[in-house]
């Protein structure tokens, strides 16, 4: 009996474990198409997945500037960091955009790790460099997208410069206090879980933890973080700023989302892509 009963809560847990890192897709609110721009509508591989992507090529663009690839966060989809690449392409940027697996205009999944929007944002900088073997390659992640773009270029990712807008510094960290919004323990369910979730990413946390990763790059890097974030708390910017050894620009008055289409988040990018 006891036996059936610890089975029984093992699956559970499980059950639970998965449940958690189960995308539930937001609605694309607005598209490229939409944005009176040239592009090109692309599907690039990621291992055993096609993920759904686009190229803006505004007329202004130059062939020397660096190529912008912004990144979603999760469940997110690419409209959602169009307020931040809408206004750099008017700018004179290319943009390239995508889906992560399981996200946007891509098919749905089980489930999705961070270890996926890492192997992602990996296959989308080499197609890239391959594309454009002689522009330099800077990342805007956004939440979750941005610790990807930490994790991607400790692992070798082609990138040039990297730009982490409301990042958190820790997986783990940030999932325990979004149980605890919802009045759970946090920490305990994360203790609970955490070995569930290494069968699927296919390793601890630890190599997957951008607060630990950071400290590996040696490449130009640009924190920011909104003054207001309640999904992000500000102290995963302070981690990551004490981490990298530099200072992190505070947003005023924004949340989690709307830094993106903040007008100081725009110009912070465009100096920070001048120096690059």
């Amino acid at each position: 009996m006891v036996v059936l009963v610890v089975v029984l809560v093992l699956i559970g847990l499980d059950w639970f474990a998965g449940r958690i890192i189960r995308v539930s897709p937001q609605p694309v609110e607005r598209t490229v198409p939409e944005l009176g721009f040239a592009f090109e509508d692309l599907r690039i591989q990621s291992g055993d997945h096609e993920l759904a992507a686009w190229l803006i090529q505004p007329p202004e663009a130059q062939p020397f500037e660096p190529l912008i690839l912004v990144a979603h966060g999760w469940s997110a989809n690419y409209s959602t960091v169009l307020a931040l690449a809408e206004p750099l392409a008017q700018t004179g940027h290319e943009v390239l955009l995508f889906d992560v697996r399981g996200h946007g205009r891509n098919g749905p999944q089980p489930y999705v790790s961070v270890r996926a929007f890492r192997d992602d944002l990996i296959a989308v900088t080499r197609y890239a460099a391959t594309r454009f073997p002689d522009r330099q390659l800077v990342v805007v992640g956004h939440s979750m997208g941005g610790s990807a773009g930490v994790l991607a270029a400790a692992e070798g990712a082609p990138i040039d410069g990297l730009v982490l807008v409301a990042a958190p510094s820790d997986i783990l960290k940030v999932t325990a206090e979004f149980f605890v919004d919802q009045g759970l323990p946090g920490h305990l369910l994360v203790s609970l879980l955490g070995p569930f979730w290494w069968r699927r990413v296919g390793s601890t946390f630890r190599p997957l933890t951008p607060r630990r990763r950071i400290r590996e790059l040696d490449i130009p890097l640009l924190l920011i973080h909104p003054e207001h974030d309640r999904r992000v708390v500000r102290e995963h910017a302070d981690e990551l700023a004490e981490a990298a050894g530099m200072e992190y620009r505070l947003i005023p008055d924004r949340e989690h989302t709307d830094v993106l289409g903040d007008p100081l988040t725009l110009r912070f990018v465009l100096e920070f892509l001048e120096d690059v």
